[in-house]
């Protein structure tokens, strides 16, 4: 048998999965408002946070003291209490008279400007007076009961839609509505059932929260870290990047480094000289500054009157007044 605070969890989850907010939970419903079954478990599975059968689902929506919810073919849909658009399906000719409990200040206005569904899709009327008054109770400390002459309103082209435990209905103009006495027996809010102190409700009920708010939380977790994941790849590319920004910078250092290319410089004074003429350096003393003079001394040495006369001495002799000039 399931717990009762686990059944209370599972009822309020599906009021608010298949009457308000499907969306949050990838639920598909038809246009009557059905949806899977086994996809609706999953989804409780995953708010709750404690594993959840398909026969906890059913003991669930059997436990209530009214029809709340009804399973079909193996799909589940709400009865009423809507805030999303669903399709009521075929009007049904209501008794002649239906009640409904609302706050003082609800009273007043609808005296002046009759009843509407306001939140809701349609109107939630009683069959008795005295689901009216409980109904009235949880409205406020101050509320009343109103009457509504349903078949007058039937007869005025009002649509109802019966939903076996209550009827729904489109707005019903103030003829058809006899407001009541003020009665002064209900509940603050505070005091309404369901909304207990947290420290009033049950231990299991609070772990059970614990739990699903731990498996949102991670959820959430993993959602950021996804949406993190971009960024730091992207700084990754910007460190990748940075070196090759730089490389060229180290390309021209050995630019620079090639003006030490001269050490040749070291050879002497006339070997630097030939250096800073020449791109290429050439190590050998061979192109030595004497050699360069001595073609002009040829010319002298032919202007002399008697060449012939030369002794294998002067030819030999590196000593020579030919050779020294």
């Amino acid at each position: 048998m399931t717990h009762p605070s686990l059944i209370e969890r599972i009822t309020r989850s599906l009021a608010y999965m298949l009457r308000h907010r499907p969306d949050e939970f990838d639920l598909e419903l038809d246009r009557h408002g059905y949806g899977e079954l086994n996809e609706v478990v999953e989804a409780l599975n995953e708010r709750i946070g404690e594993p959840i059968e398909g026969e906890d689902v059913v003991e669930a929506i059997g436990a209530g003291n009214r029809a709340r919810y009804e399973i079909v073919e193996g799909r589940i849909r709400a009865l009423y209490g809507h805030s999303i658009d669903v399709d009521p399906g075929e009007p049904t000719k209501p008794p002649e008279r239906l009640y409904i409990g609302v706050s003082e200040r609800d009273g007043e206005r609808a005296a002046r400007s009759g009843l509407a569904g306001g939140r809701r899709n349609f109107l939630h009327l009683a069959l008795t007076e005295e689901d009216a008054i409980e109904t009235g109770q949880r409205a406020g400390r101050h509320y009343v009961t109103i009457t509504v002459h349903a078949l007058d309103a039937w007869e005025q082209d009002v649509n109802f839609y019966d939903r076996r435990s209550l009827f729904l209905s489109e707005p019903i103009p103030t003829d058809c509505l006899e407001v009541g006495d003020v009665r002064d027996d209900g509940r603050e809010p505070s005091e309404r059932g369901g909304r207990r102190p947290r420290s009033d409700r049950g231990r299991g009920r609070d772990r059970g929260r614990e739990r699903g708010r731990d498996r949102e939380q991670s959820r959430r977790d993993d959602r950021d870290r996804g949406e993190r994941r971009p960024a730091s790849r992207r700084e990754e590319e910007r460190e990748e990047r940075a070196p090759l920004r730089e490389a060229p910078q180290p390309a021209r250092q050995p630019v620079r480094q090639k003006e030490p290319a001269a050490p040749p410089v070291v050879g002497g004074f006339g070997q630097g000289i030939f250096q800073s003429t020449s791109p290429e350096p050439e190590p050998s003393p061979e192109p030595t500054p004497a050699p360069t003079p001595a073609p002009p001394v040829e010319p002298v040495a032919a202007a002399e009157p008697d060449p012939e006369p030369e002794s294998p001495e002067s030819g030999s002799s590196a000593g020579s007044f030919g050779a020294g000039l």
